[in-house]
């Protein structure tokens, strides 16, 4: 395939392999979603609900009252962190840090809603008199934050007080607590619930393009050739013989 410009060049195109990169673009484009969620499931463990988390230092144990997955989990300075979160009965998927001291909490759902305002709950029971502390990794800049402490609503300092980086510390439970976050003015980003490639799909199909320019432009190779017409004026001329003697 030649095309000619409007400076005289002739761009030679390999038809073949215009079509091949082509392809191979598209074949891209349709397996990355599915190479990257097969990355996330091999990296998900699973959580059981038999399995305690256990506080030594602080004498307490975190538990789920139901199965579910999350990558990694980590005890540090007296607190579980959990990441990428998801529990069965509720679908959500978030990073979770909590620790408790004198008390063995077993957190029974963690879940998000949005019906009149967009927010997060956890409940959770205890037993033993002590305290507890979550960290629901939203970093929201508005809404509000109400806790229920057995089976009453409470205001701040009464029983719960909360941290600057949102760390929520409950002091007077004896059996269920709720913790609920809303925000009837914005989202708190529901993209974190998405995959890897989701949040990252524009950057990447970015990238995939980029990459098949720069192999388009290995590909097609610009060959310039000089017009005919531009060496001689305009004209080819031949000088004329007539029975081998020029006139």
């Amino acid at each position: 395939m030649i095309f000619r410009n409007n400076r005289g060049s002739s761009i030679i195109v390999n038809r073949q392999a215009v079509l091949t990169a082509m392809t191979t673009f598209c074949l891209l484009a349709l397996i990355l979603p599915l190479l990257f969620s097969f990355t996330q499931a091999q990296t998900e463990i699973t959580l059981f609900p038999t399995e305690p988390f256990g506080i030594p230092s602080y004498n307490s144990t975190i538990s789920f009252a139901t199965g579910g997955t999350y990558t990694q989990a980590n005890l540090e300075n007296g607190a579980w962190n959990f990441e990428n979160l998801r529990l069965n009965n509720s679908g959500l998927t978030k990073n979770l840090t909590v620790s408790a001291q004198n008390s063995n909490v077993t957190i029974l759902y963690y879940r998000e809603f949005n019906v009149t305002a967009v927010g997060v709950r956890l409940s959770y029971s205890v037993v033993g008199i002590g305290r507890q502390t979550f960290n629901l990794g939203l970093n929201a800049k508005e809404g509000d934050w109400s806790v229920i402490l057995n089976g009453k609503f409470v205001s701040i300092n009464d029983g719960w007080f909360m941290s600057p980086d949102q760390t929520i510390t409950v002091t007077g439970a004896t059996s269920n607590v709720m913790i609920l976050y809303y925000n009837f003015s914005a989202s708190i980003g529901s993209d974190r619930n998405s995959s890897f490639y989701q949040q990252h799909s524009v950057a990447i199909i970015t990238a995939v393009a980029i990459a098949t320019t720069v192999v388009l432009a290995v590909i097609i190779r610009i060959k310039t050739k000089n017009d005919p017409t531009e060496n001689s004026g305009g004209t080819n001329q031949k000088e004329k013989t007539i029975a081998g003697k020029p006139i």
